[in-house]
């Protein structure tokens, strides 16, 4: 015994050092699998829930309506791939088809057409090139360009066939020389005052028929008659003497697009009457005589200001003042256009609901059209300007005719019985194409965010 001391005091160290070697390990061990369980524990628990959470958990799959009286198709359930595949596929078939109705709609309200110059909007290049639309510009859409030049309004009058009566003072000429050819034929060197009175009235007959053959051959080849004094106030009549501004510009631009809207859907709806295979006109269509189009224009502020100190007004002509003192009898009378409203906007309460709040998609306008028309054929004429484009007809007034004042001013009908009807038309013009030519102030004006970005032209 006191030999294994005496080894143990001088092997102190080695025996220190088995101490600590050999009592760790069931130490270690018992810690190690008490923080094992706890482990284990808590990975079950974190598992099980996991698992809860997805036994328990739903998705709602949805499909957005196609029309405002579709209701949108929504299930909540369980996540499952067959289900997710078959409404990721039905969501891309119902949105190519938004796809595809949005670009007819854009198409249908664009009519694939442009700006009358290439170049000018949103706005000139800075160059020599640039500086010269403006003014070229504002000669082509006066109203009438005369025998120098055609404007764009002398061509789209010529495109639709739409003209003024037989020439008064022509005919007249026509007429005389008719007459004293018939006297010489039936009374070779007779006075008139001593012819008998049946040879008077053969003259006088066949003179009328010359008369109203030379009408109905003009009316014929007439889709309605019109000239240049059934354009509004905003439409210029001269050549600007200084460089409009872009807003005037595209002013003109707005309003050119709403003119041949209108004049076309009118020629539109005397097409349908057409039997000859040549396009409507005075005699079987429905529209015999356009007599105004007023309306108000799309932007205001600035809409003639060529510079912070330079401004230009366009002088009145009698029928200027004339459409001035109807517009200003009409709102005496409660009848006239909305007063000025947000720029873009007509006045809440029509039946289409469409100028009751302002819309990011497109800008509505309002147009007054007087017109002389078939009475019988009226319902076609509402029918084809409904039909042409975005437009609506919300008021109609029927108003009679001097048939023989008609026929004595040159304005020849035919056997139609014609009265005066006033309409009232809401067009809507998408800013999905219009947009794109948009200058800047006139995008301020009518609440379009300077960031928005400008879709691609349908």
């Amino acid at each position: 015994m006191s030999g294994l001391l005496s080894w143990l005091k001088s092997n102190i160290v080695i025996v220190l050092l088995a101490i600590l070697t050999v009592v760790p390990l069931p130490v270690a061990w018992y810690f190690s699998s008490g923080m094992n369980k706890e482990l284990r524990d808590e990975r079950q628990s974190e598992a099980q829930k996991a698992l809860r959470d997805v036994t328990s958990a739903k998705v709602t799959y949805s499909l957005p309506p196609l029309s405002q009286t579709e209701e949108p198709i929504e299930i909540n359930t369980p996540p499952n791939a067959v289900t997710t595949e078959f409404f990721k596929a039905e969501r891309e078939k119902r949105e190519s088809i938004v796809a595809r109705v949005k670009d007819r709609a854009v198409e249908f309200n664009s009519k694939n057409r442009g700006v009358l110059l290439d170049g000018l909007f949103p706005e000139p290049s800075s160059g020599p090139s640039g500086q010269i639309l403006r003014p070229q510009f504002a000669q082509m859409v006066v109203a009438t360009g005369g025998d120098d030049f055609e404007s764009a309004y002398d061509k789209l009058f010529d495109r639709l066939r739409i003209r003024t009566p037989v020439d008064s003072e022509l005919l007249r000429e026509q007429l005389a020389a008719r007459k004293a050819s018939l006297m010489s034929q039936l009374a070779p060197g007779t006075p008139e005052s001593e012819m008998d009175e049946a040879t008077r009235d053969q003259i006088k007959q066949q003179l009328v028929e010359q008369r109203l053959g030379a009408y109905e051959t003009h009316a014929r080849d007439t889709s309605f008659y019109a000239d240049e004094s059934i354009l509004p106030q905003s439409v210029p009549r001269t050549v600007s003497p200084v460089d409009p501004s872009m807003t005037a510009c595209f002013s003109w631009q707005a309003d050119y697009w709403l003119i041949d809207d209108i004049l076309t859907a009118l020629a539109a709806a005397n097409d349908e009457f057409d039997t000859q295979g040549v396009g409507g006109n005075v005699l079987d269509g429905v529209v015999k005589r356009v007599e105004s189009i007023t309306f108000e224009p799309l932007v205001t502020a600035s809409a003639t200001q060529t510079s912070a100190n330079d401004q230009y007004e366009m002088p009145l002509s009698g029928d200027d003042i004339r459409r001035q003192a109807r517009r200003e009898r009409d709102a005496r009378e409660g009848r006239g256009l909305p007063g000025a409203q947000a720029a873009g906007f007509v006045a809440a309460g029509t039946f289409t609901g469409r100028g009751d709040e302002p819309s990011d998609l497109y800008d509505v306008r309002t147009v007054k059209v007087s017109l002389i028309a078939s009475y019988e054929k009226l319902p076609a004429l509402i029918n084809s300007i409904s039909s042409y484009n975005f437009m609506t007809v919300l008021d109609a007034d029927i108003y009679s005719v001097d048939q023989w004042q008609q026929i004595e001013n040159g304005f020849y009908a035919g056997s139609d019985f014609t009265v005066r009807v006033e309409l009232e038309i809401e067009t809507l013009w998408l800013r999905s194409w219009t947009k794109q030519f948009m200058p800047a102030d006139v995008r301020d004006q009518l609440g379009i965010e300077p960031d928005q970005p400008i879709d691609s032209p349908a």
